[in-house]
Formats: structure tokens, C-alpha cells, sequence
């Protein structure tokens, strides 16, 4: 699964609300952090919700998961560090006769 077109997704829903000044994706060392600079002031309580919000929107009717962490406050800024995360299960078979076999599953 190509997780590129949900953040596109999660990125552009944030961007269109008014208490969004600008929104940054940043990787270092492999891990995406999110610098988001507000319009107008609310609490972080507020903006942990926005992003909840706009995470499970950007991820429905797919197998995903997201996690998402406060980090800091840099200047005007908040930093958090997101994941969208795909399942650690089998999905399909990959003909190996494998005990965790999806074909033994009981649906």
C-alpha cells in the first residue's frame, strides 16, 4: 500500500482548516515528524483532536492505524511525530503452507 496518497490526504484536510497556518512533513533518521504553525491560538487538547480527526478521515475504508505523538513546542510551532502504520498480519497466500495461513482462518 502506497502510504504517499494518505498523507498527501491527511496533509491537504489539515491544510483547509482555518486554525492552520501552515503544516510541514519532515523525515529524519526515517521517522516523519509534523511542524505545524497555527492561525489562530487553541490548545494542544484542541489540535490533538484536529489531528485525529483528519487521520481516521484520510484513512477510511483502509487497513491502517496511525499513531500519533506530541513531541515539542519549537518557537510558534508544534511538533509531532505521525504513523500511519499496515497490519502485521498475513493477508493473503503466499503458498507456503504456512501455519498462519489466511486460507485457515474462520471468517
Amino acid at each position: 500500500m502506497d502510504l504517499e496518497i494518505i498523507w498527501n490526504s491527511f496533509i491537504e484536510k489539515l491544510q483547509k482548516d482555518e486554525c492552520i497556518q501552515s503544516i510541514q512533513r519532515k523525515k529524519f533518521g526515517g521517522l516523519p515528524f509534523v511542524y505545524i504553525d497555527l492561525e489562530k491560538p487553541i490548545s494542544k487538547l484542541q489540535l490533538d483532536h484536529l489531528l485525529t480527526r483528519f487521520s481516521k478521515e484520510a484513512m477510511q475504508g483502509k487497513r491502517l492505524s496511525c499513531d500519533i505523538s506530541f513531541v515539542r513546542m519549537q518557537k510558534k510551532a508544534f511538533v509531532y511525530h505521525i504513523r500511519f502504520k499496515v497490519p502485521q498480519e498475513k493477508l493473503f497466500c503466499c503458498g507456503n503452507g504456512c501455519t498462519d495461513c489466511v486460507r485457515h482462518k474462520k471468517v
